[in-house]
This record gives C-alpha cells, structure tokens and sequence, in this order.
C-alpha cells in the first residue's frame, strides 16, 4: 500500500440498495451485528480486475479502516504516512466519485507500530451524522453532506511502544461511545495534564459532550466495544488488556468482568471484538499463544470463576483481526498467514487448522473474516 495513495476497489456488494438494517447499510465496523454478518445474497464470491469489477478511486493518504455505508455513501478514514494530515471521505458508491473529503486534523504527527496506520478506526453513522475517530486529534463529527458538527478532544493518547490506537467509535441510543485504553500517564516524556485518561467514554451524539466516562487504566488495548442483549439487558462489552468487562452503556457502570488468564504476559492485549450466541460470548487474547475464553453474558461483578464455561491456549497463533461464529464453530485466522483454524463452542476443542497457500511470515493479515452467503471469506 503506498502510504501517500490508497486505491479504494469495490464490488457489488457496496450498491444494493434496501432499509437501514438491510444489504444497501453497513454502518459500523463489522456490520450492523458487529460480528461480520452479510445479509447481502447478490454479493459476488469471485472478483477480479476484470469480473464484477465497477470503479476504483484515488483517495488521499493511506488507511486501515474499513469502509463504512449508507446506502449510496461510503465513508472512511485515511491519514499521510506521519499523521500530520488527518482525513475524512466519502465516496459515491454508485459512482465511485468523491462526495466530499474533510481534512479533520492537520500538525499532530505522531507514531504508531509499521503494520498499522493513523487512521484504522473505522467510523459509524446513524444516517445522520458520520463519527470518526483518530486517537490524540480526537472525534469528528459531520453531517453526512460533509459539514462539521462538533469536535472532542480527548488527550494525548501515549503508548510505551508507539502502537497508536485501534478501536472504533460505537452508538447507543443518543451516545457515541469510544475506549480510551491507552499507557496514560506512564509514559514520563508526556505532561500528565495533557494525557488522554485511559477511560470508556460516552459523548453525546448531537453535541459532543461527554455523559459519562468510566476509569479502566488496563493500558494499551485496541479492541471495539461490542453491543450485546443479555437477560433483558444490554451489555456493552469490551475486551482488553486485562480481560473482558462488561458495561451499562447507558451509565457507564461496570456490570461484570472476566479477568484474562494469568499464565504469561503475552496473554494480554486482547484485540479481537468478542464473539457471541445463546447467551455465551468468546473472546481471545490476541497476543501469541494467548488464551480463548467462553464466557456466560449476563453475570454480576468479578465472574472469573463463576461465569468461565471453558478457556485454553490458542498456541503458535496471533489472534489479531477478529474471528467469527458460525453455527456451533469459532473461525479464526492466524495474523501472520499461516493457518486458519475452527473451535467448537460447546468445548473449546480444536476441530482444525489448515494451513494458508504460500503462507509465510510475509504474507501476514489482520482483516477479520466476513460471513456471505454461508461461506466465511478471509481476505
């Protein structure tokens, strides 16, 4: 990818056209289940330069956030190779041309780890407004005509590793909601006044202001929150560092938590979004030979022991785009290209791995899978 110029491709799967929870919206990361799921049944499963092939177009900078849609508006986040230019753009997914490009932030060079970006987080839409997050420059908020509606500034987010930021913006009723997980304050050679405080925060949708921001200073983590229905209630999920932890997205009040297995300290991290049905959600650690948890939803306080149904070790394999759950089977795909595997969510047994073609240390991937028409699609 060349990191002044990123060629955005689309199929046909980003031009049907139906209601707001149907094929033609995409409106997060990971869909509207946050899990990968394409309703879409005219998607094409074979693509080329040539076959179900309808534009391409030039955008500025280079990115690793996945596109977000609304029916014939396709939006997404880019940056220039230091951060120092920071974008928003949408695209007419019909016609392949620019609507509109917004650059949000200009000046804020920073660094971040050389398989990443600084723009990898994915915006969200409610149809009204576009959200897009950058870490230290903040959250953007647009009219989806292109126009700026408000700016938060969070803080500078520091990393002991220069790692930058991963997780996406997510809304709930009037809220959008972001994890802050960041080193904070031990980082020494940032102010501490000026760090962004490792915390989940929720800010009004309309006006940016927060509603309430709750403490986890686990460190450096990268992973999405998640939505999930659980005993009549909502759970906002998210895994990290530390484990997985569960909140009330409508106060920010921690419900339940899960702490990671204590066995190494590469165990931590926790990248990949939780996966989950029928009341158990499955999480992995992300790091090498990290473990995967199932976890029973709906608990109360510290369900380390109580609500773990089963967890092993994912050994020899880096968990860092999420996986997906089809049926009774876990989908997982190594990070460095060598293998795609399957767990069973009743046990946790490993059914297989298969190891990729040409799979080598070069040929690494950290997408997360897609479900379209009963095939699971690693890119």
């Amino acid at each position: 990818m060349n990191t002044l110029l990123r060629t955005l491709a689309v199929s046909l799967l980003l031009v049907s056209h139906a209601i707001a929870d149907g094929p033609g919206f995409w409106w997060q990361w990971r869909g509207p289940s946050g899990q990968g799921y394409v309703t879409d049944t005219k998607v094409p499963l074979e693509w080329s330069e040539t076959k179900n092939f309808l534009w391409k177009t030039k955008v500025p900078g280079a990115g690793h956030s996945t596109p977000v849609i609304w029916g014939e508006l396709l939006f997404l986040t880019s940056a220039n190779k230091d951060g120092s230019k920071r974008w928003v753009v949408c695209v007419n997914t019909t016609s392949g041309k620019i609507d509109w490009e917004q650059l949000a932030a200009e000046g804020i060079a920073e660094k971040t780890h050389g398989t990443s970006s600084l723009a990898t987080a994915s915006c969200v839409t409610d149809g009204k407004h576009v959200y897009a997050f950058f870490g230290t420059p903040g959250m953007f908020c647009y009219t989806l005509e292109g126009k700026p509606v408000w700016h938060h500034k969070f803080g500078i987010f520091t990393s002991e590793a220069n790692w930058g930021v991963g997780a996406s913006p997510v809304l709930y009723e009037n809220l959008v909601i972001q994890n802050c997980d960041n080193d904070g304050t031990r980082v020494r050679s940032v102010n501490a006044k000026d760090v962004a405080a490792p915390n989940l925060v929720a800010l009004e949708k309309e006006t940016g202001k927060v509603v309430w921001s709750t403490p986890r200073d686990q460190g450096r983590g990268f992973s999405t929150p998640v939505l999930i229905a659980a005993n009549g209630r909502d759970e906002l999920v998210l895994n990290g560092p530390l484990g997985v932890w569960a909140y009330d997205p409508k106060t920010g009040k921690e419900l339940w938590h899960c702490d990671r297995h204590p066995d190494i300290d590469n165990n931590k991290f926790g990248e990949p979004l939780p996966l989950f049905a029928n009341g158990t959600m499955f999480a992995a650690a992300g790091r090498e030979s990290g473990y995967l948890q199932a976890i029973k939803l709906g608990g109360s306080g510290d369900v380390t022991r109580s609500g773990l149904v089963w967890e092993l070790p994912r050994r020899n394999v880096r968990d860092v785009g999420s996986g997906i759950l089809v049926g009774k089977q876990l989908y997982f795909g190594d990070s460095r290209g060598f293998a795609i595997s399957s767990h069973d969510v009743a046990s946790g047994k490993q059914l297989f791995s298969v190891p990729t073609r040409g799979g080598s240390a070069q040929s690494s991937f950290y997408a997360s899978p897609v479900l379209i028409k009963d095939k699971v699609v690693f890119l």
